[in-house]
C-alpha cells in the first residue's frame, strides 16, 4: 500500500532507474519514501520555507518538503542518480521553484523543481568554459523577479554564471576569485537590479554588473578600506529596506548600501571569532547564528549612530538542556536560517544534524527565555551504525557513533525515546515482543528492557566493541560477534549456548534462518559460513574467497520434499552479489558498485541491497528474486548505506546511513502481504513499567484523589455557604424593592393629580392661542391680497418686455445662421484640397517603399548563401581540427600515465614544502607583526618626546611672563590695601543700620501674623454665619413646598366636596361619601395639626435669633475692618520709608560695584595668595547683597500682605 501523505506517483518513484532493460510495470516489488529522519548539514543553504509551517530541506541525497501541521514530509525531490551529492539549494522568492545543485565527475549540474507539483524541469543547468569544467556549484541564487538564477562554480575557476533558467540559457560569466583562488561562500542579486550581483568570500567582497554579456567589476570602498586585513567574509543578507549585511568570520557585521557603498561598521556586532556564520533577514532588521549555538536577534534603532540593537539573545545549548533527553547533545554552529513569511517563527540548522525553531513574536523576544524547539525532533549527528526493527510494535531501533540510542515508531513518524550513553555504540538488535533491546557498547555488550520513559540495563555481557549482534526470529536466542568468533546465548537466561569459531579475520555480518535452527556468517577474511545452533554450533557448509573482504550476508531456506536448503547470499569489496548453496557458489551478478548491505524479502520476491561507494551517495537497489541481474534504484543517502532492515510483514523497510539519516520506505507489492489478510495480528500496545516506576504512580494517583476529595468538600462548603448567603440577599432586595414599589405608586398617584391640572391649564391656553392665531389668520389673507394685486400687475408687465426680447433675438440668430454657413463652406473647399495632395504623396510613398523592399529581399538573400557557404568551411575546418584533437588526446592520455607518477612524487613534495614554507610564513607574519607594533611605539615615543619639548618651552614663556605679572601685583597691592580699609569703614555703619532694619522687619512680621489671625477667626465666624444661612433657606424651602401640599390637599379636598354634593339626593351615599371624608382627612390630618404649630413656633424663634447673630457679627465685622484699615496705612508708611532706605544702599553698592571693577580693569588677571584682604572684602558684600535681597523679598510679602487684608 502506498504511505499515507503520499502523492501518486511521487517524485521518488519517477526518479527510479531500471537496470539491463527491465521495465518498471513488469516489477513486483517497488519502494516508496514514507519519511526520512535526518538532515544533510554540509549544503550552502540548506534550509527554506515554502509555505507558512511547510519546511524545505536537504535530507540524504534527496530534498524534503515537510508539513508541521500534518507531519508528513509530501513531497521528495531525489537526487540525480550517478552524482557525488548535493551541494546547493536555492528557493524563489515567490516559494514556486527550487534550484537544486549538485557534483559530478565531469560537469556539475542544478535541476529546478516546482513545489506545488514536485515535477522537474526538463531544462537542466550546467555550465562548461573552455577545457575546464565546473564540477561543483557551491552556491546559488534566485533573482527578486524569479527570472534569472546564478550559480556559483567551485575550485579551481570560482566562475559565477548568471542563467535564463527557464531558457536554461547562460547570459555571462566571469571568474571570481582573487589571484591565489580564495574560497567563496556565497553569492546573490541585488533586489532592485537583477543585472547586479555579489560575491563573498575569503578576502573576496565584489560586485558585479552585466552590460552586453559581460560581467564588468563594481569598484567599491570595502575593497579599499579592508585591502590589507583580508577578512574572511562568511555570509550576508539583503534588507527589506535593500540594504546589505555582510558577516565577517572575525565577528564583524559591515552595512552597505544598494549600491554597495560601504556605510559602517555596526555597533552591536559581537566582535567574537565565528560568532557570524549565517544571517537572515526579516522586516524590523536580521537574526544571525554562529559558534556556541548562540542566535542573536537584531532590530532597527533610532539612534542613527547605532543603526541596528541587539534585541535577543538565545543559546540553544541551554535551550536543548530543557528540552531533556530528547533535544540531546550541544547544538553546535548555527550553519543556516530561515524566517517563515509570516514572519513568526524562525528555522535554525546546526552542523550536528539537528532541526531548531525559534519563535519570532513581539511577546516572545521581549521574554528573557525562548523556547527552542525541535521541527520535527531530534536526529543523530554523526553516522549510524545500527539499525533494527521490532516484529510486535511499530518501532525502529538506531544507535550512533553520537553515543545515543534512538527509538522511532514508523507509523506516527516520531521518536518515541531518546537515551545518550558514556560510550559509543556499534551495534543493536530489537527483540521481537518490543520489550528487550541489545546494544554493544565499546566496553560491554548490554541487555537493556525498554520501558515507557527509558532503557535500563538488567545485564552486561564482557564483550568490547560489539560491532554485530542479532536476536533470532522467534526472540528465544540472540548472537552477538566478538571479534572473529560469534556467541550464541540464551535470551531469558544469558547461558552461552555456543561459541561459532572458523573465521580468520572480524566476523561482519550474521543472519539466522527463518526457523532459527541455523545461522550464517561472514566476514573480512572472505569467507562464508553456515551454522547449526541445534547441534551445539557444527559447521554444515562453509565457502571462501580469498582477497575479497564480505559486509553483509543473508540467507533464504527453501523446503523440497521435506529436505531444507539454505541459500546465503553475500555482498563484498569485489563488487559482486554472489549466491552460494551447499559450500559452492551457484550465481555471481556484476554490481558495478559496492553493495554494503543486503535484506531479503522472500514473500515479496525481492532483494534488497544498499550501495556503500566511499565519498559517494548511497542509493537503494531492489534486486527480482530469484536473481536475475535486473534492479532498480531509488536514491536514499548522501553517504555509504550502513543498515538495512525490512519488517517481518515485508511492508516496510528502513536504512541507516554514514550521514546520520534513517530513511523510511514502503515497500509497495502486488501480492498481498500477511498483514493484510483477516487473520493478521495487529501490533501489541503493551508496554513495560518497574514495579518502582508502579508504585510511584499509585502513591501519585493515592495523592491526586486525596487533593480531590478535599477540593470536593472545599467546593461543596463553598456553594452551601454562598446558598445561605444568596437567600438572606434575596430577602432583603425583596423588602428593598417592596419598599421602592410603594413610594413609585404614591409618585405616581401624585404625578396623576399633576397631570390633570397641566390638562385643565393646557386646554385654556390652546382656547387663548386659537383666538389669536383666528385673528392673525385674516390679518394675513388680507395682506396678501393686496401683494398679489401688485405682483399680477408686474407679471403683465415683465411679459410685454419677454415678447420684444424674443423677437428680436430671432433677427440675430437668423443673421448668425447665415454666417456660419458661409464659413462652412469655406472650410469644406480647403479641406478637399488639402486631402487631394496628401494622397499624392501616399501613393508616392508606397511605390518607395516596394522598391526598397525588393533591394532589400535581394540583398538578405545573397547574405544568407554566403553565410551557409562560411558555416560549410567552417565546419570542415572544425571537424580536421577535431580528429587531430582526438588524436592529441589519445597521445597526451599515453604521456598522461608515464607523468602522473612522478606528479605524485612531486605533489608530495610540493605539500611537504608548502608545510615548510607556510611554517616559515608563520614565523615571519608574527615577527613582521612584532616589527610594526615596534615601529608603532618608536613612532608614538618620538611623537609623544617632541610633544613634551614643546609644552615644555611654552611652560617656560608662562612662567616669565608670571613673574612680571607678580612684580606688577605687588606694585598694586599697597592701593588695593589703602581702597580696602577705606571700603571696610563704609560698611561698618551700613551693618548697623541693617540689623536695626532686621529688628524692626522682625516686630513688622509679629503685627502681620496678628492681623493673619485675626482674619482667619473672621472668616470662620463669616463661615458659621453662612452655614447657618443656608440652614434658614433650606427651611425656608421645605416650608414652602409644605405650603404647596397643603394647597393640594385643599384643591383635592374641594374635588371631593362637589363629588359628594352629587349624591345629595341619595341620603345613604352621601353619608358614605361623609364617612370617607372624615376617615381621609380628619383621622389622619389631627396628628399632625399640634405638631405643625410646635414647629412653627421653634423656626419663628430660631429665625429671631439668627437674625439677631447677623447684625451683631455686622457690626463686629465692621469695627475690626476699621482697625485692620488704620494698621494697614501704618505699615505701608513704615514700608515706603524701607523702600526707600533699601534704594540708597542699592545706590550705595552700584558705586561700589564700579570702583571694583575700575580696579580689577587696571589689575593684571589674577592676585594669587597676595590679596586675601581683597577676596574678603568681596565675600563681605556679597553676604551683604543676599540679605538686602532677603529684605526686598520680606517687604514684598508684607505689601502684598496687606493689600489682601485691606481688599478684605
Amino acid at each position: 500500500m502506498p504511505p499515507a501523505g503520499a502523492e501518486p506517483g511521487s517524485v521518488q518513484e519517477a526518479a527510479a532507474t531500471e537496470r539491463h532493460g527491465a521495465e518498471k510495470d513488469a516489477k513486483a516489488v517497488c519502494l516508496s519514501h514514507r519519511h526520512v529522519f535526518g538532515i544533510k548539514t554540509n549544503v550552502r543553504g540548506n534550509l527554506h520555507f515554502t509555505d507558512e509551517g511547510q519546511f524545505l530541506y536537504p535530507a540524504g541525497h534527496n530534498a524534503i518538503v515537510y508539513h508541521a501541521d500534518q507531519k508528513i514530509q509530501s513531497k521528495v525531490f531525489p537526487g540525480t542518480e550517478g552524482s557525488e551529492g548535493i551541494t546547493a539549494m536555492a528557493l524563489s522568492p515567490n516559494r514556486k521553484f527550487l534550484a537544486l545543485c549538485e557534483r559530478f565527475q565531469e560537469r556539475a549540474s542544478c535541476a529546478i523543481y516546482d513545489t506545488a507539483t514536485g515535477k522537474r524541469r526538463r531544462n537542466t543547468l550546467s555550465y562548461a568554459a573552455g577545457d575546464e569544467a565546473t564540477r561543483e556549484y557551491v552556491c546559488a541564487a534566485f533573482s527578486a523577479e524569479n527570472k534569472f538564477l546564478i550559480t556559483q562554480g567551485g575550485a579551481p575557476e570560482w566562475t559565477l554564471v548568471l542563467w535564463s533558467w527557464d531558457k536554461a540559457r547562460p547570459h555571462g560569466s566571469v571568474k571570481v576569485s582573487n589571484l591565489t583562488g580564495s574560497v567563496i561562500h556565497e553569492c546573490s542579486f541585488n533586489p532592485q537590479d537583477s543585472s547586479i550581483v555579489c560575491v563573498i568570500g575569503d578576502g573576496v567582497f565584489k560586485f558585479f554588473r552585466l552590460q552586453e554579456g559581460t560581467f564588468k567589476a563594481i569598484p567599491n570602498q570595502l575593497s579599499k578600506l579592508r585591502e590589507a586585513a583580508n577578512q574572511n567574509y562568511v555570509c550576508h543578507t539583503w534588507l527589506h529596506d535593500d540594504r546589505l549585511v555582510v558577516c565577517s568570520e572575525a565577528g564583524d557585521a559591515l552595512l552597505f548600501d544598494n549600491g554597495g557603498d560601504f556605510k559602517m561598521v555596526l555597533q552591536c556586532s559581537p566582535g567574537e571569532p565565528r560568532s557570524l556564520l549565517c544571517v537572515a533577514a526579516f522586516s524590523k532588521g536580521f537574526v544571525a547564528g554562529g559558534d556556541g549555538g548562540i542566535i542573536r536577534v537584531y532590530e532597527r534603532s533610532d539612534d542613527a549612530k547605532e543603526m541596528f540593537r541587539k534585541a535577543k539573545e538565545v543559546k540553544l545549548d541551554g535551550a536543548a538542556e530543557r528540552v531533556g533527553a530528547i533535544a540531546g547533545t550541544a547544538s553546535g554552529a548555527v550553519t543556516a536560517l530561515a524566517v517563515s513569511p509570516s514572519e513568526e517563527t524562525l528555522a535554525i540548522a546546526t552542523n550536528t544534524s539537528q532541526l531548531l525553531q525559534l519563535s519570532l513574536s513581539p511577546s516572545d523576544i521581549m521574554k528573557e527565555e525562548s523556547a527552542v524547539d525541535n521541527i520535527l525532533t531530534s536526529f543523530h549527528s554523526g553516522p549510524i551504525l545500527g539499525v533494527d526493527v521490532c516484529v510486535r510494535k511499530p518501532l525502529v531501533v538506531t544507535c550512533g557513533i553520537d553515543k545515543s540510542v534512538r527509538i522511532w515508531n514508523y507509523v506516527e513518524r516520531t521518536q518515541d525515546l531518546c537515551k545518550f550513553f558514556g560510550e559509543e555504540a556499534f551495534s543493536v538488535a530489537f527483540h521481537p515482543s518490543g520489550f528487550h533491546l541489545i546494544v554493544g557498547f565499546s566496553d560491554k555488550l548490554r541487555l537493556m528492557n525498554l520501558l515507557m520513559e527509558d532503557i535500563r540495563t538488567y545485564k552486561e555481557i564482557p564483550i568490547k566493541a560489539c560491532r554485530e549482534c542479532r536476536f533470532s526470529h522467534g526472540g528465544q536466542f540472540f548472537a552477538a560477534v566478538n571479534s572473529n568468533t560469534i556467541q550464541v546465548y540464551k535470551t531469558y537466561t544469558c547461558e552461552v549456548v555456543c561459541n561459532l569459531r572458523g573465521h580468520q579475520s572480524k566476523v561482519r555480518s550474521v543472519c539466522w534462518t527463518m526457523d532459527d535452527s541455523k545461522l550464517v556468517t561472514t566476514g573480512a577474511d572472505g569467507a562464508a559460513y553456515e551454522y547449526d545452533i541445534i547441534k551445539e554450533g557444527r559447521r554444515c557448509s562453509d565457502w571462501a574467497q580469498k582477497g575479497t573482504s564480505f559486509s553483509c550476508i543473508a540467507a533464504h531456506t527453501a523446503s523440497d520434499n521435506n529436505v531444507q536448503t539454505t541459500t546465503m547470499y553475500v555482498v563484498g569489496s569485489d563488487k559482486m552479489l554472489k549466491e552460494v548453496q551447499g559450500g559452492r557458489n551457484v550465481n555471481s551478478l556484476e554490481s558495478n558498485a559496492t553493495l554494503g548491505q543486503l535484506a531479503l524479502a522472500p514473500q515479496a520476491r525481492a532483494l534488497f541491497a544498499g550501495v556503500a561507494e566511499p565519498e559517494l551517495p548511497g542509493p537503494l537497489r531492489v534486486y527480482n528474486f530469484p536473481l536475475d541481474g535486473d534492479y532498480v534504484e531509488y536514491q536514499a543517502h548522501s553517504a555509504p548505506v550502513s543498515r538495512i532492515r525490512i519488517t517481518s510483514d515485508e511492508l516496510f523497510l528502513f536504512s541507516g546511513g554514514d550521514d546520520g539519516c534513517l530513511c523510511i520506505f514502503d515497500i509497495v507489492k502486488k501480492a498481498s502481504s500477511k498483514r493484510d489478510k483477516e487473520a493478521a495480528l495487529g501490533f501489541a500496545d503493551e508496554i513495560l513499567v518497574t514495579r518502582a516506576f508502579l508504585d510511584d504512580k499509585q502513591a501519585a494517583l493515592l495523592d491526586l484523589e486525596r487533593q480531590v476529595e478535599e477540593l470536593t468538600s472545599r467546593i461543596e462548603f463553598q456553594l452551601r455557604h454562598r446558598d445561605s448567603y444568596h437567600k438572606e440577599k434575596m430577602a432583603e432586595l425583596q423588602e428593598k424593592y417592596s419598599e421602592e414599589i410603594e413610594t413609585e405608586r404614591r409618585k405616581y398617584e401624585w404625578l396623576r393629580e399633576e397631570k390633570a391640572d397641566m390638562e385643565r391649564d393646557y386646554e385654556e391656553n390652546i382656547k387663548g392661542l386659537e383666538a389669536t392665531h383666528t385673528k392673525q389668520t385674516q390679518e394675513l389673507e388680507q395682506s396678501f391680497q393686496q401683494k398679489m394685486l401688485v405682483e399680477v400687475q408686474r407679471y403683465q408687465k415683465l411679459a410685454q418686455d419677454l415678447e420684444r426680447e424674443k423677437q428680436e433675438w430671432e433677427v440675430q440668430h437668423a443673421q448668425i445662421l447665415q454666417e456660419q454657413r458661409q464659413e462652412i463652406e469655406e472650410l469644406r473647399a480647403d479641406f478637399e484640397r488639402l486631402q487631394r495632395a496628401n494622397r499624392e504623396a501616399q501613393d508616392t510613398l508606397i511605390k518607395e517603399k516596394e522598391l526598397a523592399f525588393r533591394s532589400h529581399q535581394e540583398t538578405l538573400a545573397q547574405l544568407e548563401h554566403d553565410a551557409d557557404r562560411e558555416i560549410e568551411e567552417l565546419k570542415e575546418m572544425y571537424e580536421q581540427r577535431l580528429a587531430q584533437e582526438k588524436d592529441e588526446k589519445v597521445r597526451l592520455r599515453g604521456q598522461a600515465g608515464i607523468h602522473k607518477k612522478y606528479h605524485d612524487d612531486l605533489k608530495r613534495q610540493f605539500l611537504k614544502k608548502q608545510d615548510d614554507v607556510k611554517k616559515e610564513e608563520d614565523q615571519n607574519r608574527i615577527k613582521d607583526d612584532k616589527i610594526v607594533t615596534l615601529v608603532k611605539d618608536k613612532e608614538s615615543n618620538e611623537k609623544e618626546i617632541k610633544e613634551r619639548d614643546k609644552t615644555i618651552a611654552d611652560k617656560e614663556l608662562r612662567i616669565y611672563d608670571l613673574k612680571k605679572q607678580n612684580q606688577e601685583l605687588e606694585k598694586f597691592k599697597f592701593v588695593l590695601d589703602y581702597k580696602i580699609k577705606e571700603l571696610k569703614a563704609q560698611i561698618d555703619p551700613k551693618t548697623a543700620d541693617i540689623e536695626s532694619m532686621k529688628k524692626q522687619t522682625q516686630a513688622m512680621d509679629g503685627e502681620l501674623n496678628d492681623y493673619i489671625a485675626k482674619n482667619k477667626q473672621l472668616g470662620l465666624d463669616i463661615s458659621q454665619l453662612q452655614m447657618k444661612q443656608l440652614a434658614l433657606q433650606e427651611e425656608i424651602k421645605g416650608q414652602r413646598r409644605r405650603l404647596r401640599s397643603d394647597v393640594k390637599l385643599i384643591n383635592r379636598f374641594k374635588i371631593d366636596i362637589s363629588d359628594c354634593v352629587q349624591t345629595v339626593r341619595d341620603p345613604k351615599a352621601l353619608k358614605e361619601s361623609i364617612t370617607n371624608l372624615y376617615r381621609k382627612y380628619l383621622q389622619a390630618g389631627a396628628k399632625f395639626q399640634d405638631a405643625d404649630a410646635d414647629m412653627l413656633k421653634e423656626f419663628n424663634r430660631q429665625r429671631d435669633y439668627l437674625e439677631k447673630s447677623v447684625d451683631s457679627l455686622k457690626r463686629k465685622l465692621e469695627k475690626d475692618s476699621q482697625t485692620h484699615r488704620v494698621d494697614h496705612m501704618r505699615a505701608m508708611q513704615e514700608n515706603v520709608s524701607l523702600v526707600r532706605e533699601v534704594n540708597d544702599l542699592r545706590r550705595e553698592l552700584s558705586y561700589l560695584k564700579h570702583e571694583k571693577s575700575a580696579s580689577e580693569l587696571q589689575a593684571p588677571e589674577g592676585l594669587g595668595d597676595v590679596d586675601k584682604t581683597q577676596y574678603q572684602a568681596e565675600q563681605e558684600v556679597q553676604r551683604q547683597r543676599a540679605e538686602i535681597d532677603e529684605l526686598t523679598k520680606q517687604l514684598r510679602k508684607m505689601e502684598a500682605g496687606g493689600l489682601d487684608g485691606a481688599l478684605s
